[in-house]
């Protein structure tokens, strides 16, 4: 078959048509495709709500510091002085040896002043409600004329040793000290600080007494007795506080001749009330 010129010429023209738009295709995709993989990837961070629930735990629990509390009781020690008043004494006295059966009377004791000091301190922990003291004090509660038997001067200075209970009221928490066991684990120690404290006591009393009148002179060392007490304490600070107290005092004194061929004895009993301050460590 022939073909004309024509023809062939459109032929070859639509044959370099198609050619020519594949390598214009694959130009573009080309292009395309390095713009692609030179840009550079954007990267925004995730908010609160998309983050891992695991991680922001585990990151609470790292800051995390755990406390324990304990109340501790420390012992307590303290140093007071007071003074105050002695009143409603009796001596109630009796004949001894050649004397033996004579009755010289109940006397009554003046009212005196009373002044003295004493030093304590508390158990700790469990036993906080309990303590010991020493106190000493001196009174003059001369024996007053009763009838014909003459008063006589008296002046009794007395040590005491007492076991003392006290009942905590008004009571708050304070810092004591801190403990670090770990990074995370730390012990916090409290102590409780009670602004009022009724307390009472009972102990022996080791007593010292002179005597005397223009008929004769008369002491006695070292006789044993019963010192009896009851107060209230209130603390203006943990080292500073006020107290008044009631004491009752009970001895026999015995003032024997040579001997103890004759003499006499007498029960003397005696009450106080004082007013103090007291430092407390």
């Amino acid at each position: 078959m022939n073909h004309s010129p024509l023809h062939s010429n459109q032929s070859w023209w639509m044959e370099a048509s198609v050619v020519c738009l594949a390598g214009a295709v694959t130009l573009g995709a080309f292009s395309f495709t390095q713009a692609a993989e030179s840009m550079p990837a954007r990267s925004e961070p995730l908010s609160q709500a998309e983050q891992p629930v695991s991680q922001t735990s585990q990151t609470k629990l790292d800051q995390e510091v755990r406390y324990e509390y304990v109340l501790v009781h420390p012992s307590e020690g303290y140093l007071a002085g007071f003074a105050g008043y002695t009143f409603g004494g009796t001596f109630d006295a009796e004949g001894i040896g050649a004397l033996n059966g004579a009755n010289f009377g109940n006397h009554n004791l003046a009212d005196s002043v009373v002044y003295g000091a004493k030093a304590g301190g508390f158990f700790p922990q469990s036993l906080s409600w309990l303590g010991i003291e020493g106190e000493i004090f001196n009174t003059t509660p001369h024996v007053e004329q009763q009838g014909t038997s003459p008063g006589s001067h008296m002046r009794v200075t007395t040590f005491a040793l007492n076991a003392i209970a006290r009942a905590q009221l008004g009571c708050t928490t304070l810092h004591d000290r801190t403990e670090a066991v770990t990074e995370r684990f730390v012990i916090r120690y409290e102590r409780e600080f009670c602004r009022l404290q009724p307390y009472a006591g009972v102990g022996l009393g080791i007593f010292w007494v002179n005597m005397s009148n223009a008929a004769f002179t008369a002491h006695q060392n070292f006789v044993p007795g019963l010192n009896v007490l009851g107060g209230i304490r209130y603390y203006f600070t943990e080292r500073i506080a006020m107290f008044t107290e009631y004491k009752y005092n009970r001895a026999t004194f015995d003032f024997s001749g040579p001997a103890g061929l004759s003499g006499f004895q007498g029960v003397y009993s005696v009450n106080h009330i004082v007013g103090g301050l007291s430092y407390h460590y």
